[in-house]
């Protein structure tokens, strides 16, 4: 006997790893579980509380839905100072709307126009306040469940207590029982990723052999890639730390990649200024770490961290301007002529790096890596919630000022804006649910309001896909439900065993396993609930169900009608402009170095660009907050958004670069004039390119090849040029011909980003045309 038994052990042993492996899968950290736990524990309490000291049935009905908007459709996370003054915003909100919902519910039109108005104010109000964005669906409960169940004035104490009840039970639990962490792995991953840049730089500066900082950069920046892929999307989406973070990565992977930094470069002959801007890059990176989390992956806010940072990189910046002008005065003395004449071509043959640049500017790669430092840095500053120091020189305003906040909100006040269509789309089909629930008189109206909340999505097609899986998900819940009620009949006792268990299973199966389980789960939920207020067996899941299929009707309807291609289509066209308004800001900032005899104003181009920045960070964010799986993978979208960003900065970089013509008296040299036409054709050609990746994007082409490359004849032109200047002792052309070696070497780096855009957007279409039929 104890031989046939001895298999079983290890069986059983692996049974229990592989349940403990597909839990981990898809509910890292447990959070899922131990907020659903929590739940089932104190929303039947709540309930208990509410239905079994207060005869009056609206005290139990708020109670037990206060304490699932409490528990299940919203956390906060972050300080515990944070949390309780959110939740306590939450519960005023709350009480405002839920007496606000009844005192109209009795009114038809009343009802409608408010609805509408709430709704719209409740899912716009994440643009400015990234905390509203988070307990949208929480707000909404509380004015949906008021208006859609009419009741005289009168209700409004009573419901209004139960709101009470739920909240001083709820709202401690969710600070103290389990509280969610707000350590992230993320954030540590990107601090040593940063850490490991700095101590590579640090050595660099020195002149040190950087071979085991380079491996560990390496290393790093693999790591950063696993934990961003494997990083869930968290439920506060629009949060703006969140949205900073995933945008941040890319940046850090710009840094930490570049060949500039862990190539074979000769660091030790760069001259002083450019060893001093290596310098500050590393103190600069070090002060980023800093502020992205502390030892135990807290995030951290301390103004004394975000100040080291903003001075650090103000003085970076100013450095990487001191090693410009002393390069410039640099290679404009060895024009002076010698004795023994025409002095031969400058050219740090030692250097095993092939960039021209490099080869004839000796400080280039420390003002290409101090420029990638000051995005990153811009980016940690983002993510603390404070201004990036690039922000002044791009020309953005400080959001954090009343006046600005309020030209936000203009500013989406747009059709053009993802979130005034996803908040206008959102309100107009809760109001029709509403206006359906009084122009029918159907049973329970609330089912009604609550399906089309519960299946409304961005793309129409989903919600059409959803809306089915929401009422097969609420089918097989009466199923379930009507079995439970046979098999119970009157025993209440035997009901309220089972609630917790019900609770628990409807707070993870949206998550754990499908949306189909999650509206099952809700429903056999809901069903006890309303069995235990007013006994009524089997019959009101089939109410629910006539009703959810009505609210599930007038989604598909207000999707189809508002936003008949969604979010994805809309990310696309932002991205699609993003890459067309940067590229030409680029290549005016390219026409205006090369054409000194006439100005070239770059203004309108730069200000286009940052409209489409802006475009583009608002799609984003609404892609990043929106519910449902991520069928595009956010790495994807994150690397796309950071193509665009550097393009940006490459065309702000060189717009702002000084345009000398050539002195009174001396004409241009030819050399140099041809050297312009073909770096401006080149740029043009990229441009072409971009417009193409564009059209991409946008599904408006089907394929794109990399564009031509022509790097033998610009580089021989500028070679040519910079040698004739120097044989000609034309210390008035050394500043252009060395804007124009620049201008070549950014143009270098978006060719090598070329490749990996097409990659994003291949991946990012093919997936697009997935999510149509998912």
């Amino acid at each position: 006997m104890n031989d046939d038994a001895a298999p079983s052990a290890p069986a059983a042993g692996h049974s229990r790893a592989a349940a403990t492996r597909w839990l981990l899968a898809r509910d890292p950290g447990l959070l899922v579980c131990k907020r659903s736990v929590r739940a089932a524990v104190v929303v039947p309490l709540v309930f208990a509380l509410t239905h079994g000291l207060f005869a009056d049935p609206q005290i139990g009905l708020f109670g037990a839905f206060g304490a699932f908007a409490l528990l299940l459709f919203v956390e906060f996370t972050g300080p515990v100072s944070a949390r309780v003054a959110s939740y306590a915003a939450l519960l005023v909100v709350g009480a405002i709307l839920i007496a606000l919902g009844t005192v109209v519910s009795t009114s038809k039109v009343g009802s409608v126009v408010t609805m509408a108005v709430v709704g719209f104010l409740a899912l716009f109000a994440g643009i400015v306040a990234p905390k509203a964005a988070a307990a949208s669906t929480a707000v909404l409960l509380t004015f949906v469940l008021p208006v859609s169940i009419a009741a005289p004035a009168s209700a409004v104490g009573p419901r209004l207590s139960g709101w009470a009840i739920a909240a001083a039970v709820c709202v401690p639990a969710c600070l103290v029982v389990w509280p969610p962490p707000w350590h992230d792995d993320l954030r540590r991953r990107l601090a040593s990723a940063v850490t490991a840049v700095a101590r590579l730089a640090e050595v660099r500066a020195h002149g040190g052999d950087a071979a085991e900082e380079q491996r560990r950069v390496i290393e790093e920046l693999a790591h950063l890639r696993q934990e961003f892929s494997g990083t869930p999307y968290p439920p506060t989406g629009a949060a703006a730390g969140a949205v900073a973070l995933s945008k941040l990565v890319g940046r850090v992977e710009w840094v930490a990649g570049n060949s500039a930094m862990i190539g074979d470069a000769h660091w030790v002959t760069e001259p002083a200024p450019a060893r001093a801007v290596t310098t500050k890059v590393a103190e600069t990176l070090h002060h980023v770490a800093a502020l992205l989390c502390d030892a135990e992956g807290h995030p951290v806010h301390d103004p004394a961290l975000v100040g080291a940072v903003q001075r650090s990189t103000s003085e970076l910046d100013a450095l990487i301007s001191a090693a410009l002008q002393s390069d410039v005065s640099l290679l404009a003395g060895a024009t002076v002529a010698s004795d023994d004449g025409p002095q031969e071509p400058l050219d740090r043959g030692e250097s095993e790096d092939p960039s021209l640049a490099a080869m004839l500017d000796p400080g280039f790669h420390a003002r290409a890596i101090g420029l990638a430092t000051e995005l990153v840095a811009d980016g940690a500053l983002e993510a603390a919630d404070a201004r990036g120091v690039l922000d002044a020189k791009f020309g953005m305003l400080d959001e954090s000022t009343p006046h600005v906040v309020a030209r936000r909100v203009g500013s989406h006040l747009s059709f053009r804006s993802v979130w005034f269509r996803n908040a206008l789309r959102g309100a107009i089909g809760l109001a029709v649910a509403v206006g359906v629930v009084e122009l029918t008189d159907v049973q329970h109206g609330f089912w009604v309001v609550l399906g089309t909340m519960s299946v409304l999505r961005s793309n129409a097609l989903g919600t059409g896909a959803t809306a089915l899986r929401a009422v097969g998900g609420t089918a097989l819940g009466v199923v379930i439900a009507s079995a439970i009620m046979l098999v119970v009949g009157d025993r209440a006792a035997l009901l309220w065993a089972l609630l917790p268990f019900a609770v628990l299973l409807a707070g993870i199966a949206p998550s754990m396993i499908s949306f189909v389980a999650g509206q099952a789960a809700f429903s056999v939920t809901v069903i006890m609930l309303f069995n235990i207020i007013e006994p009524v067996g089997w019959k009101v899941g089939l109410t629910r169900v006539e009703d959810v299929a009505i609210g599930c009707g007038v989604s598909m309807v207000v999707g189809f009608l508002f936003w008949p291609r969604g979010a994805m289509a809309a990310l696309g066209r932002a991205l699609s402009d993003a890459f067309v308004a940067s590229s030409g800001f680029l290549a005016d900032a390219v026409d205006r170095l090369t054409t000194t005899s006439q100005h070239v104003d770059t203004e309108p181009g730069r200000q286009q660009a940052h409209r489409a920045y802006l475009l583009l960070d608002d799609a984003f964010r609404q892609y990043f907050a929106e519910r449902g799986a991520k069928v595009v993978p956010l790495e994807t979208i994150s690397r796309l958004f950071t193509g665009t960003n550097r393009i940006r900065l490459a065309a702000f970089t060189l717009a702002t670069l000084p345009v000398q013509p050539p002195d009174p008296g001396r004409p241009e040299l030819e050399s140099v004039s041809v050297a312009e036409a073909v770096l401006r054709d080149s740029y043009a050609t990229s441009q072409r390119w971009y417009q193409g990746f564009a059209d991409l994007l946008s599904e408006r082409r089907g394929s794109l090849d990399l564009p031509p490359r022509h790097d033998e004849v610009l580089h021989a032109a500028l070679r040519h040029a910079f040698e004739d200047v120097r044989a000609q002792h034309r210390d008035d052309r050394v500043r252009t011909t060395l804007q124009m070696l620049w201008a070549d070497e950014l143009l270098e780096a978006q060719r090598e980003m070329q490749s990996d855009l097409l990659a994003s957007a291949d991946l990012f279409v093919r997936q697009r045309h997935r999510s149509r039929f998912v």
